[in-house]
């Protein structure tokens, strides 16, 4: 029979040689925040489970309290590194407002007689917590499989399930914790048999090392996702490059039964820009346009940059008053933005619908010619090509 007190040792050592691991082999190495709040969650379990080795001492009255906030403060910490793969930010000040309290409860309830003093708020809060980090992972797997975001490879998407399934697990262990102990007591011995410390132990350690591995296993689908930005994305307007959209819109064409969109667009006067105000200012303007085609795009549109001043757009609607509308609405937001104080260039584009049964370059030449038109015209419209 396994005794609490030698698997509260064995949890602090495995603790501290994962946090070793966490922090020299994903941390230093990517600095991600992921990894930084994973760290910090390992160090807050390895001392909570520290200073629950003092029970039964003198010292159990402070002890107690502060391997609580710091139990807490470790559901706290998984929950915001799960938060951070959406890249949304959790301060300090909020993190430290569930362990905060869990501690002021711990202390007013008699910790220097009573082992379990706080228990049922202490319990509570781990549930809580571990449910939020659960609820946070199943929100990045859904963001990331409709986007093919970072984590939307066969490796990330697996990562994230067993995370969330895991973190999943431990925030119902917590629940059915937190009825036993207000309905039978933590001295039962369905309690002790169910939850208590000797099985909670080994399931933390068991998430423990899950977790950890599987961190791992995500920041190498990170380093892989970047190589393969670096490869397919213009740097300056972070766009797809010509080779990648060309790969991508020829898919997206190929699985709709309806026509498709393409749009090419061409900034006006790009030259005469660069000539009288520098390549930098050029670059501001390819920057803006970049910006504002990825603020107009839709979850099912695609952009890119063909070369020079010239891009494509994928917009996923066989509909030419929508298309049109589309378009016209980025033209305007683009000469909204301006360039700073350089003169701004416009935009000229054309439009034209692709068909599965046809090559994406015939496509591309019906939208080079309409945008060609708009050149015509005047600049700074669009038009839609006549041609099918």
């Amino acid at each position: 029979m396994l005794d609490p007190l030698t698997l509260r040792v064995a949890m602090t050592a495995v603790a501290a040689t994962l946090l070793v691991l966490s922090y020299t082999g994903v941390y230093l190495r990517d600095r991600s925040r992921f990894a930084a709040w994973w760290s910090a969650s390992l160090v807050a379990v390895a001392t909570s489970t520290t200073l629950y080795l003092l029970n039964g001492s003198e010292a159990q009255s402070f002890s107690v309290p502060l391997a609580n906030a710091l139990g807490v403060l470790g559901a706290v910490c998984t929950w915001a590194a799960a938060r951070s793969l959406s890249g949304r930010r959790t301060g300090w000040g909020r993190a430290l407002i569930g362990p905060a309290a869990t501690m002021l409860v711990t202390l007013l309830d008699h910790p220097a007689t009573d082992t379990w003093a706080g228990g049922a708020t202490f319990l509570a809060a781990m549930a809580a917590f571990f449910g939020l980090a659960a609820h946070a992972m199943r929100e990045v797997r859904l963001q990331h499989r409709e986007s093919n975001g970072r984590y939307s490879s066969a490796s990330a998407d697996r990562a994230t399930t067993v995370l969330g399934v895991t973190v999943g697990a431990l925030s119902a262990i917590y629940a059915v914790r937190t009825v036993l102990f207000v309905s039978v007591g933590p001295e039962s011995a369905v309690f002790d048999a169910l939850v208590g410390t000797v099985p909670i132990t080994i399931a933390l350690i068991v998430a423990l090392v899950v977790v950890t591995f599987t961190m791992t296993e995500l920041s190498q689908a990170e380093r892989v996702f970047d190589l393969e930005l670096r490869a397919t994305r213009d740097s300056l307007t972070r766009l797809w490059n010509r080779p990648e959209f060309v790969r991508r819109a020829a898919l997206r064409i190929a699985q709709r039964s309806a026509p498709t969109a393409i749009v090419v667009a061409d900034l006006d006067h790009f030259k005469a820009l660069n000539d009288a105000h520098g390549h930098a200012a050029g670059d501001r303007a390819l920057a803006a346009f970049g910006s504002a085609v990825r603020h107009a795009l839709g979850p099912r549109d695609l952009a890119g940059r063909l070369g020079g001043e010239e891009f494509a757009l994928l917009i996923a609607t066989s509909d030419a008053a929508a298309a049109r509308a589309r378009v016209e609405a980025l033209r305007v937001e683009f000469a909204d933005a301006g360039v700073g104080e350089d003169a701004a260039p416009t935009v000229s584009c054309g439009i034209a619908f692709a068909s599965a049964n046809e090559p994406l370059s015939a496509a591309l030449q019906r939208a080079d010619e309409a945008m060609y038109q708009a050149k015509r015209e005047g600049r700074d419209r669009v038009v839609v090509s006549a041609g099918v």
